[in-house]
């Protein structure tokens, strides 16, 4: 069944299927394999169930570079829920 998570928590990166890692290649496939393991906020969660989470890179000469990614409950853990939202 996988894990139950909201947007703003904190998820480990346990596995990327390997239909994205094919699409990829050089800088963007080195990118988001290097996800993997990592502990990256959650930014949207499909009614299907995929996850998606995200990464910034800073790169040498300044620009950034984003990649999101979605991925299934069953490829994160998570790590630390969101805290609640006030609502003054």
């Amino acid at each position: 069944m996988g894990n139950i998570v909201e947007n703003d928590d904190l998820v480990r990166l346990l596995r990327i299927r390997p239909s994205i890692l094919k699409r990829l290649a050089g800088d963007e496939h080195a990118d988001v394999s290097s996800m993997l393991g990592q502990v990256l906020p959650v930014f949207d969660v499909y009614e299907d169930g995929l996850v998606w989470v995200s990464l910034i890179w800073k790169r040498q000469d300044g620009e950034t570079e984003i990649h999101a990614i979605a991925v299934d409950t069953d490829a994160i853990e998570l790590v630390e829920k969101a805290s609640p939202r006030s609502s003054d």
